[in-house]
C-alpha cells in the first residue's frame, strides 16, 4: 500500500456545538439515529429520547467498533510512514489493550491479587463467533489479505491523511449532518469513501445490494463530497464473514451519482422535520411492518403490552444510558 500526495482540500473543523437537542428537539443527526427514526417513531423515542437499552452491550457492536477502530489507526499509521509489520503490531498490542476488561467489586473499587495488581481477563463475548481471538485474529488477517491492494489513502494537502475525519455538515432548515468518515481513498483516479462490515453469513453479491439504498452510505457520500469539496463515487465496503474458525473477506461497492445523492437529501429532510414535529406533539406512532426486521425488534415486547404497563416492564427488562450523541467525535 502507498500513499497519495494530492491536493484534496483540507476539510473544515467540525462545527463547536454544545448540544445535539434544541428546545427538545433533535436538529443534529448521524446515521445512527436517523436509521432509528427511520425504522420507526415508537423504536426512535424508546432508544433516542427515553435512552433504553438492552442491559447487555451488543457483542456484535462491541467486535464492528473495535474492528473499524483498529483498521483505521492501521492506515493512518502506515499513510504516516509507519513500516507495515510495526504498524499491524501496534493496532494489535491496542485491540488487545482495549478488549481487556478489569475487575471491580460491588462499590465500584478495584480488585487486586496479592501482588497489588488489577485483577482482570479478556472481555468475554456471548456470541460464538463474535470473541475477543477472533478480533484479534480477522485484524491481522485482513490486513494480510489486502497487503497489496490498488488503493491509496488520500494525503490532503496540509500533508496529512485522510483518515479518521470526524464532520459536522450544516444544512437546511437549521439541520445539521454529522459523522465520522473512517479513510477517503483514491481507486484509479475516483475517489471513495472506506468503510468496513462483518456478517456471520457467507458474503455474496446480495450482501453488498443491502447497502444500496442505504442511509449511512448515502451520507458518507454525501458528506464527502461536500466536506472535502471533490466528487465521491461512493462507498467501497470490505465485508468480514465471521466463523468460529476462520475470517473470510470480499470487498464490493456502494455507487451513488449526483441525482440519488439529490434524493436522499430531500427525503432525509423529510424524515428528520416528521420527526421533529413528532416530538413537539409527543406522539410516536409504531411501524409494525418493522417489528421483524433483524430476528426481530428488541422491544417489541414492550409495543406488544398496553401502553399503561410499558414503562413497568422497561424498567424490568432495560436500562438507562448515557444519550447517544450525534456530535461526538468517535
Amino acid at each position: 500500500m502507498t500513499t497519495l500526495i494530492n491536493t484534496v482540500p483540507v476539510p473544515p473543523e467540525p462545527l463547536k456545538i454544545d448540544s445535539h437537542f434544541r428546545d427538545g428537539v433533535q436538529f443534529a443527526w448521524d446515521s445512527t439515529s436517523l436509521k432509528w427514526a427511520q425504522t420507526c417513531q415508537q423504536y426512535y423515542k424508546y432508544k433516542m429520547i427515553d435512552c433504553w437499552e438492552a442491559p447487555t452491550k451488543s457483542p456484535h457492536l462491541l467486535f464492528g467498533g473495535w474492528y473499524a477502530t483498529a483498521l483505521e489507526h492501521f492506515y493512518k499509521h502506515r499513510a504516516l510512514g509507519m513500516e507495515y509489520e510495526e504498524a499491524v503490531e501496534s493496532v494489535v498490542m491496542e485491540a488487545m489493550i482495549s478488549t481487556w476488561e478489569y475487575k471491580h467489586d460491588t462499590d465500584g473499587a478495584p480488585i487486586l491479587d496479592e501482588a497489588g495488581n488489577h485483577v482482570g481477563e479478556g472481555w468475554k463475548s456471548f456470541d460464538t463467533n463474535k470473541t475477543r481471538e477472533n478480533l484479534i485474529r480477522t485484524i491481522i488477517w485482513y490486513l494480510e489479505f489486502f497487503k497489496g491492494e490498488s488503493l491509496d489513502t488520500v494525503i490532503l494537502a496540509n500533508g496529512k491523511p485522510a483518515v479518521e475525519h470526524s464532520f459536522t455538515l450544516a444544512v437546511d432548515n437549521g439541520i445539521i449532518l454529522s459523522g465520522h468518515l473512517d479513510r477517503l481513498v483514491d481507486y484509479s483516479g475516483d475517489y471513495y469513501i472506506m468503510d468496513q462490515k462483518t456478517t456471520g453469513s457467507t458474503i455474496t453479491p446480495r450482501f453488498f445490494e443491502g447497502f444500496d439504498p442505504d442511509t449511512q452510505m448515502s451520507l458518507y457520500s454525501f458528506a464527502g463530497k461536500a466536506i472535502f469539496d471533490i466528487p465521491i463515487k461512493g462507498v467501497i465496503i470490505d465485508g468480514a464473514q465471521i466463523a468460529v474458525g476462520f475470517s473470510r473477506f470480499e470487498r464490493g461497492y456502494s455507487f451513488r451519482t449526483e441525482d440519488q445523492l439529490n434524493e436522499w437529501y430531500e427525503d432525509v429532510l423529510s424524515d428528520i422535520e416528521r420527526t421533529q414535529e413528532n416530538t413537539r406533539n409527543n406522539h410516536f406512532p409504531k411501524n409494525p411492518a418493522a417489528c421483524g426486521n433483524y430476528g426481530g425488534c428488541e422491544f417489541r415486547s414492550i409495543c406488544s403490552k398496553s401502553p399503561g404497563v410499558r414503562n413497568i416492564f422497561l424498567n424490568g427488562a432495560f436500562v438507562k444510558r448515557k444519550q447517544w450523541n450525534p456530535l461526538e467525535r468517535r
